[in-house]
């Protein structure tokens, strides 16, 4: 069996916080990504403090193989919060979003429409490399309306000195639920030089052992299935080594709930509370009176009120 897989946590908006990394790394995570951070909002704000650049802030000093996403449509902007991510985070390397599918990111013209701006694009790689000297990653999709389109879209980007690409195996109108094409990407693995990260469809340790070995990939990255359920990088990585995965107790489920409330609380504050609500949601699932305690979840304010969900089970 193997036991040498490489499992990447992706980044998504309102969870792959500070909170949500180191939980995932400690459960078997060897890389993380940032939650996607504008980059107009780093390059604009003039502040003391810089709440997009904030939101890029490893959870401490030693976090390693962490990579921060930034997205938007102006080289200028692009470059320039690139180098201050650099200079102010130290990341593993950064990354381009080209992979958001929402309406909103379609409206403002970034993420995954991006890839009908190839010219643009291929600015924007060359304005970072040429302030940069970290690695540079892109996340991007199959296509705009069909899978085909990244054939001949990612070995332009490889040609521009992308060092690596995140593949999400959907065309953008198959956002987030599609079937993901591994077929495509297998091909693809064969005319791109550069690492390739698998992204799609990955919701059990079976899921992952089939897309690997159909792909040829190079890493595989967990998104929402992780939400709720971090234990599916060691679940993941037992699978690959032994043909078999065990589940976490409900003692362990009880005791990583509240470890990753407490680092809400030590990283945010009470605030931060609010956005652990849709996360606390999710690792509830399953458990007896689930609606209830979902229902419970979603009005959380402070740590006593994750405590006192807990207590119940």
């Amino acid at each position: 069996m193997q036991n040498n897989i490489k499992l990447a946590l992706a980044p998504m908006a309102g969870f792959t916080d500070k909170a949500m990394r180191q939980i995932c790394q400690e459960l078997g995570a060897d890389i993380t990504w940032s939650e996607m951070v504008s980059a107009e909002g780093i390059f604009r704000n003039k502040e003391a403090k810089n709440k997009s650049l904030e939101l890029a802030e490893k959870f401490n000093s030693k976090e390693k193989n962490y990579w921060v996403q930034i997205f938007g449509n102006n080289p200028q902007s692009m470059a320039i919060s690139a180098k201050m991510v650099q200079e102010k985070i130290k990341p593993l390397g950064i990354d381009i979003n080209l992979g958001c599918p929402v309406k909103k990111a379609q409206k403002a013209g970034y993420g995954a429409v991006q890839m009908g701006k190839i010219d643009e694009v291929l600015k924007i790689i060359k304005e970072i490399k040429e302030v940069t000297t970290l690695p540079l990653s892109l996340k991007t999709r199959l296509g705009l309306k069909n899978s085909e389109e990244i054939l001949d879209f990612a070995p332009l980007l490889e040609k521009a000195g992308i060092n690596q690409i995140v593949i999400h195996a959907r065309t953008l109108p198959g956002m987030f639920h599609a079937k993901p094409d591994w077929k495509i990407v297998k091909e693809l693995k064969t005319i791109l030089k550069i690492p390739i990260i698998y992204n799609g469809g990955i919701k059990t340790p079976p899921d992952a052992k089939f897309y690997f070995d159909k792909t040829g990939c190079d890493t595989l990255m967990i998104g929402q299935a992780a939400i709720g359920n971090p234990w599916i990088f060691r679940e993941i990585k037992e699978f690959f080594e032994t043909g078999k995965f065990s589940l976490p107790t409900p003692a362990e489920k009880k005791k990583i709930i509240l470890k990753h409330a407490k680092l809400i609380k030590k990283y945010y504050g009470d605030k931060g509370f609010i956005t652990f609500r849709p996360q606390l949601a999710a690792y509830l699932k399953g458990y007896p009176n689930a609606s209830e305690l979902r229902h419970q979840a979603v009005r959380i304010n402070k740590l006593e009120d994750v405590k006192k969900i807990i207590s119940n089970f």
